[in-house]
């Protein structure tokens, strides 16, 4: 009885009653409604510091946090992506984007291997055949190997000599062996291109705790990472899926690529190594051979190639349920 009423009178009437007669109702509440809250405003503090206190000696926060966190972000591409909001592309840029800072440098750089560099005292007819048989914007000078570097050189300002008909020699001309920007390979992408807008350059030279030259990094290294395939075709792929259940993969290949190519959430210590190649060498506690194979949340990973020491190429292959009963 008592609900029934609470219902009648404190919900189904007094809403029936303001919808036929609104103003009039209105008019005649206001003074009492303001008399109530003037006589309960009292009651209504100390319930509020009653329940404040009892917050804070919880230690619960008071306050809703409205902070949008990258998780959001990606959460929310994703369901844009999957309701046909967003193309797979755009969808893969935002992620790309959001990953800025969390990958290193060394998952973009090109490595110490593929260096195409010009020693200080190369002569001009080495420094002509170099320059056409490795075509680029930017080449690294260094004196005596790889690891102690002098600086670099624009092609720009080698053309214009070659124009001038003035000799070409790295040693002695002033102006044309730009200092270089060195950066540990511990930073993150969104690091470094803080660094490049701090230091008005686009090229980098990326060393490690040894002061050894693990690679170099451009701006264009940065956005190509972002950007994916948007800005062009890739010379070679470094992931190619064969099949729907098999991949050929590069050694040097970001591990961070290859979870999302594989749709792995982690592997393994996965704080221990930075490519695939790196994957496979902490699994098997050794250096690899070739048929080498790992075995790891459903894939196995199988060695192609290996050039001096190098993992070039890797066989990833998912596991039907056919081949784990078989396995066993």
């Amino acid at each position: 009885i008592v609900t029934s009423l609470f219902i009648l009178l404190a919900d189904l009437f007094p809403k029936r009653l303001g919808m036929s007669a609104p103003e009039q109702v209105a008019i005649h509440v206001v003074g009492p409604m303001d008399l109530f809250q003037r006589l309960v405003r009292p009651l209504v503090w100390l319930f509020k510091r009653l329940t404040e206190g009892l917050f804070r000696l919880l230690g619960l926060p008071d306050r809703r946090d409205e902070g949008v966190t990258s998780e959001d972000i990606l959460a929310m591409a994703a369901a844009g992506a999957e309701a046909g909001v967003l193309a797979a592309q755009e969808h893969r840029v935002i992620e790309n984007v959001i990953e800025l800072d969390t990958r290193l440098v060394t998952s973009s750089m090109t490595a110490r291997d593929s260096i195409v560099h010009l020693m200080v005292d190369d002569n001009e007819a080495l420094i002509r055949a170099r320059i056409d048989q490795y075509p680029h914007s930017t080449y690294l000078v260094c004196n005596g190997d790889i690891d102690h570097v002098v600086g670099y050189v624009d092609s720009k300002d080698l053309l214009s000599l070659a124009f001038k008909g003035q000799a070409i020699s790295l040693q002695g001309n002033d102006g044309l062996v730009k200092k270089v920007l060195t950066v540990p390979d511990r930073l993150t992408l969104s690091e470094v291109l803080m660094q490049f807008r701090q230091a008005y350059v686009d090229f980098a030279v990326i060393i490690n705790e040894y002061s050894l030259v693990v690679g170099i990094i451009t701006i264009n290294d940065v956005m190509s990472t972002v950007m994916g395939g948007l800005v062009g075709p890739q010379d070679e792929d470094q992931i190619v899926q064969r099949d729907a259940h098999s991949w050929l993969i590069d050694g040097v290949t970001p591990i961070e690529d290859v979870l999302r190519a594989l749709d792995l959430d982690s592997l393994p210590s996965q704080e221990e190594y930075e490519t695939l190649a790196g994957f496979i060498m902490v699994m098997l506690r050794r250096v690899p051979r070739r048929t080498d194979k790992v075995t790891c949340e459903g894939y196995q990973f199988e060695v192609l190639d290996v050039d001096s020491y190098r993992i070039d190429q890797v066989m990833v292959s998912r596991i039907t349920p056919e081949e784990g009963r078989g396995d066993a």
